[in-house]
C-alpha cells in the first residue's frame, strides 16, 4: 500500500511538471507573440486561478472555506505563502524571463532543490543520502546544458535580472515548504485557493492592473487560459499533492521534468530548434526522474 502511495506521488508530482513545462510554453507565446507583460499576466494568473479552486468549495463543501482562518496562528503561515511562496515566485519568474530569457531564468530558478534538500537534512537532522546528492547533480547539471549548452558566458545578463532569478529561487523554497503544517490539517486545494487569491490581490493592486493592456484575440486567450488552468489551477494542485506524498526534496527534484516539457512544447507548437547538448541536458534530467521514482527501501524519505 505504501509502494503503491509513493508511485502515484511520484505520477501526480511527474504530471504537475509536465504541465507547468505547457504553462511556460503559454507564457514564451504571449510575451514574445502577444506582446503581454508579466506585470498583467501574473495578477491574473494568480487572481483566476484561485477563484477557479475555492468555486469548488463553495459549491460542494462551503463550510470549510474560511476554517483556516477560525485559528488565528494559521494566519500567519498562510499569507507567507500566499505573498512569498505564491505570487513572489510566479512574478519574479516571469520577470526574471521579460529581463533576460527564459532559459536563464529556469536554470538559476532550478538552484531551489539545494536549498530544500539542505532545509529538509538540517530539519531531519541527516545528511543527504547519497541517491538524493546523485539525482541533484543530475538535475542541476542538466538544467544548466539546457539553459547554456555548456557555457557559462550565456549567463551574462544584467544585475537587475540575476537577481529576480534568485528571487525566484529562493521564493520556491518557501512554496515547498511554508504551507507544510497547513496541508496536514486542510484540503491542500483549499490552502492554494486562498493563497493564490490573496497573492493575486495584493499584485493586482500594486501593478494597477486594471490600466495595463491585456490579450485581445482568441490565440491571447486561449494561451491564457492554458497557464491559469493547466499551468496553475492543475500543476499547483498535483505538484502539492506530490509534496505531501514523497517529501519537499525529492518532489522538487521530480518536477524538473518541467524544462524537457517546456521544450517539447515549444518544439511541436512554436517551432524551436534544438542542438545535441539540449538532449543531454533530456537525458540527465529523466535519469534524475527514474533513481527518484525508485523508493529507498532502507532510508525515509524526504
Amino acid at each position: 500500500m505504501k509502494n503503491r502511495s509513493y508511485l502515484f506521488g511520484v505520477f501526480i508530482t511527474l504530471l504537475g511538471g509536465i504541465l507547468w513545462g505547457f504553462s511556460g510554453a503559454c507564457g514564451q507565446y504571449l510575451f514574445e507573440q502577444k506582446g503581454i507583460s508579466s506585470d498583467w499576466l501574473v495578477p491574473y494568473r494568480l487572481l483566476i486561478s484561485g477563484i477557479i479552486l475555492l468555486s469548488v468549495y463553495i459549491i460542494k463543501n462551503p463550510k470549510i472555506i474560511f476554517l483556516p482562518f477560525k485559528n488565528l496562528k494559521n494566519i500567519p503561515q498562510i499569507l507567507v505563502y500566499a505573498i512569498i511562496g505564491l505570487m513572489l515566485t510566479q512574478y519574479s519568474y516571469f520577470y526574471s524571463i521579460e529581463l533576460s530569457n527564459a532559459a536563464v531564468a529556469t536554470v538559476i530558478q532550478y538552484t531551489a532543490p539545494v536549498f530544500i534538500l539542505a532545509i529538509v537534512c538540517i530539519i531531519e537532522k541527516r545528511l543527504p543520502h547519497s541517491k538524493e546528492l546523485v539525482a541533484l547533480s543530475l538535475a542541476i547539471f542538466g538544467v544548466f546544458l539546457l539553459a547554456t549548452h555548456g557555457s557559462f558566458e550565456k549567463l551574462v545578463i544584467s544585475q537587475k535580472a540575476l537577481l529576480f532569478c534568485f528571487i525566484s529561487a529562493l521564493c520556491v523554497v518557501v512554496y515547498n515548504l511554508a504551507p507544510k503544517t497547513l496541508n496536514k490539517n486542510f484540503p491542500i486545494s483549499l490552502i492554494l485557493g486562498w493563497g493564490l487569491i490573496i497573492g493575486g490581490v495584493v499584485l493586482s493592486l500594486y501593478m494597477c492592473v486594471w490600466e495595463l493592456d491585456g490579450v485581445r484575440d482568441l490565440g491571447g486567450y486561449l494561451a491564457v487560459s492554458g497557464v491559469i488552468l493547466f499551468g496553475t489551477v492543475m500543476a499547483f494542485s498535483f505538484y502539492m499533492t506530490g509534496v505531501g506524498i514523497i517529501g519537499a526534496s525529492k518532489a522538487s527534484l521530480i518536477a524538473c521534468i518541467e524544462p524537457v516539457a517546456a521544450a517539447f512544447f515549444s518544439f511541436v507548437w512554436l517551432g524551436t530548434s534544438f542542438v545535441f547538448l539540449d538532449y543531454v541536458g533530456f537525458a540527465f534530467i529523466m535519469l534524475c526522474v527514474i533513481l527518484l521514482s525508485k523508493k529507498d527501501q532502507y532510508g525515509s524519505s524526504c
